[in-house]
Parts: structure tokens; sequence; C-alpha cells
């Protein structure tokens, strides 16, 4: 993998992804300055080469929605990483009005967007989200499939998927009308050695409740692992074929249905649980993400298997029980 060094801006660097790209890209030698308005999962990191700008500002107004803020954290980077976003993104549920998530997401992105554009960033990468596809209406999902996130009834919700859809559009705009260097990742659920964000604290309630689980035979999804997520992104950078480019992120081989879920979440809990197949006679096939482009693209290639993720899930399900919450 080419190595490449310079000043880069983590937007979002205390979350899931944004703490371990930060990580990456220290390794790597980069001077990183991460914009959020907490610490998160970089609490307790020090490293001569990072600096944090917004920390403890409004949810709302500040971070990405500070305009000043947003200055002074693209002022003399090369690259920019954006992904913050204004949303829970592991239990998926919001707690904010719809319409301020929408003003501090767009808005947000803007003026990032303004400051690259201003300032000369060579290169600036996006972190959307496959769920700007909704519901799968073809037998390929690709880059090319058309985006439907308002018809998504299931997690996060169509209005995290409209979000996403837009401000990836906005980043292309400053690609094709601004000339700025852009690439998008369309990114798939998570996992890592300790942790799937695939399931929650709700999904072992209903096991340890012994519900009926009911599951649509033959649904269900991929993931991909951050650690791979994050050298797709370090791949890409300065990457001259992936300006202008979107790029589903994910791992076919990692796909499990949601019955093979719920029959190893029963299996670990020692649930009374029964599973009850229902037919969706409009699910063509389940949403799996087709990879080609990105390795074409990259030369990325995911390494990981079904079987990381079945004990990403299984260190997940036991964090859950042995939480004080409990």
């Amino acid at each position: 993998m080419r190595r490449i060094q310079g000043k880069a801006l983590v937007t979002g660097g205390g979350g899931f992804i944004g703490s371990r790209l930060v990580q990456a890209l220290l390794r790597e030698g980069w001077e990183v300055r991460v914009l959020d308005i907490q610490y998160g999962r970089l609490t307790g990191i020090t490293h001569p080469n990072l600096e944090f700008v917004g920390i403890g500002s409004d949810e709302l107004r500040g971070g990405m929605g500070d305009r000043d803020a947003v200055e002074q954290a693209v002022k003399g980077v090369a690259v920019i990483y954006h992904l913050a976003i204004n949303w829970d993104a592991v239990t998926w549920r919001h707690t904010l009005p719809l319409a301020d998530l929408f003003d501090a997401n767009v808005r947000g992105t803007i003026n990032l967007l303004e400051a690259a554009k201003s300032q000369g960033v060579k290169h600036f990468l996006f972190s959307s989200s496959c769920a700007v596809y909704g519901k799968a209406m073809s037998l390929a999902v690709d880059e090319e499939t058309v985006c439907k996130p308002e018809l998504w009834d299931g997690a996060p919700g169509p209005a995290y998927g409209i979000v996403k859809l837009t401000t990836e559009k906005l980043c292309l705009m400053y690609y094709h009308h601004h000339g700025l260097p852009v690439t998008v990742f369309r990114i798939e659920v998570l996992f890592d050695d300790q942790e799937s964000q695939m399931l929650g604290k709700n999904h072992v309630d209903r096991v340890m409740r012994g519900e009926t689980i009911e599951v649509i035979e033959g649904d269900g999804q991929a993931s991909i692992h951050v650690d791979e997520l994050c050298q797709a992104f370090l791949q890409a950078t300065l990457n001259k074929d992936a300006y202008g480019q979107v790029l589903d992120l994910s791992n076919p081989t990692t796909f499990i249905s949601d019955r093979e879920l719920y029959e190893l979440l029963i299996e670990l809990t020692n649930s009374k649980s029964k599973i009850k197949l229902l037919s969706d006679p409009t699910l063509i096939n389940p949403m799996v993400e087709s990879i080609e482009k990105i390795e074409k693209t990259l030369g990325w290639t995911p390494q990981k298997t079904k079987e990381d993720l079945r004990r990403a899930v299984t260190q997940t399900v036991r964090s859950i029980l042995a939480s004080p919450e409990r």
C-alpha cells in the first residue's frame, strides 16, 4: 500500500470509524486534526501529532455546524475525511427533531465543502451509507442502482438514508462544478473483533424474554470490518483513480441471514425463543452490495470471513449480558 503523509482532518473522529481511522493515520505518520464535539472513543488518547477542535460545543450549532470552527479545522490540511453525522449510529434512534438533524447535517457538510474549496484541500473523502439504497428492487445492488431510501422500513429508517444521499450528492456537486477532488464511500454495517453494530440490547432482550421472533426467509445483510474500511480509505487517499467516484464498501462473504443471527443469539443466551419464518414476495434478493468497482478502482479486497463476524456477534452478546444495566 502506498505510504502518504501530511496533515489530515477527520470529522467525527471520536466515533467508531473515526477513532480507528485517526489511529491508523497516526501510525502512517500523518498529522491529524479531529473536529468533533466530544472525545468519544479517543478519550485518553494522546499523540504529539494529534489535535482536537470543537470539543464540548453544542451538538446542533457546534462542530461542523460552526463555520468558525470549520475554518479553523480545515486550515492547513491536505485531506478531509468527513465521517461526522448528527445521529445515533448505534441504536439508530434519534432524540432531536428531524428538521434539526437535516439542518445540522446538511449545513455542516456545506460548511466543510466550502472551506475545503476555498482553502485548496487536495482530497475530500465522505462516509456515506448503504442505507441510501433503501429497499433493493433489482437482482444486482451496486453503485448504479437507483437509490430509494424513502422506501426503507427498517433500521436506521428512511430519514437517515435520505440525509446520507443528500450529503453525498452535495459532495459530488463540488467535484463536478468546483473541481474539488471527492470520493464517496457507501458503507455497510460495521464490526470489529469485539463488537458488531448489527445488533444491540433490544435484540438480546427479545430472546431473553423468550419471544417468538419473526424473520423474513432469506433476508439478512453483510458487514465490513472497521480496520478493512480504514484500509480502503487510506488506499483511496490522494489516488486520482478515486476522484469523483462512489464506491460500495462491504464484504459479501460476511453475509448472515436474520434467521442465522437469531439462531446464534438463542444459542448464546439459552433462550426458549422460537423463530417464525415469513415470506415476502417483494424480496427479490437480500441486499448485498457488489464490491467489484472498489476492487478494480483501489485494488482493495476484504479478508475477514463470516466466522469473524460470528465471533464479533458473540462478543457483543456477552458484553450486553455482562452490562450492569441489565
